[in-house]
């Protein structure tokens, strides 16, 4: 809008003072920014961008793939067009990165007419994570200079990095006692189905094992016993 402005202003001073010459050239330049400004709106507007990837989902040491198509859905072809697929920061900050880049994810590039391009490139997984690809953002502006437009053209994807799967070798984590290495004396819970009999009581005993009916039978304390 600056250069609009002074354009202007110079264009009302040039028409006061009937200088013809610089009246002009304000013509000329208003129509060169105008139909840059209108240019460049519709390059941005017509770049239609997708992702393609092999897998989202990958452990550690493997390679996936990413394909960008970016394609002008327009009639007039796109001088020039800057492409960068984003990635985070935490995975290419380290050495090595979390995520090895193999290819670019950034081009500048030409585009005709109804035309497509392509960009790949391939990402080594170093470390487990959570990782976005993407969005793709783009850049396109005049001849000149004068405007710039940038764009947001596609989602992100999310890559899942699992850990190494190491077999371990000559490793039994079965128990070979699963019930317990000792028996238990006191039980938190009855089993009716384990009573064997009776027996004499002993110090010890819990009372609501006492066998009552034998008790009185006999005279003597006598104690529910489990079978061993």
């Amino acid at each position: 809008m600056r250069w609009f402005t002074i354009a202007v202003l110079i264009l009302i001073f040039a028409l006061i003072f009937r200088m013809g010459l610089l009246a002009y050239a304000m013509y000329v330049l208003l129509a060169v920014l105008i139909s840059s400004r209108c240019l460049s709106q519709a390059w941005i507007r017509n770049v239609d961008a997708r992702r393609e990837s092999n897998r989202l989902t990958a452990e550690i040491g493997d390679t996936v793939a990413v394909m960008m198509t970016i394609e002008n859905t327009g009639r007039i072809p796109i001088a020039w067009l800057l492409c960068e697929d984003l990635l985070p920061r935490k995975a290419i900050m380290h050495r090595p990165p979390s995520l090895k880049v193999t290819g670019s994810r950034i081009a500048l590039m030409m585009i005709w007419g109804r035309k497509r391009k392509r960009l790949l490139y391939q990402l080594t997984c170093n470390r487990r994570g959570y990782y976005q690809l993407g969005p793709l953002v783009v850049e396109t502006g005049d001849l000149f200079g004068l405007h710039r437009r940038f764009r947001v053209a596609t989602q992100p994807h999310f890559l899942l990095v699992y850990p190494r799967v190491i077999p371990l070798q000559g490793f039994d984590i079965a128990s070979r006692r699963p019930i317990g290495e000792v028996r238990m004396a006191y039980r938190l819970y009855e089993d009716p189905t384990r009573i064997a009999g009776v027996r004499l009581y002993e110090p010890g005993d819990s009372l609501n094992r006492v066998h009552w009916r034998a008790t009185a039978r006999t005279g003597t304390l006598h104690s529910k016993v489990y079978e061993p």
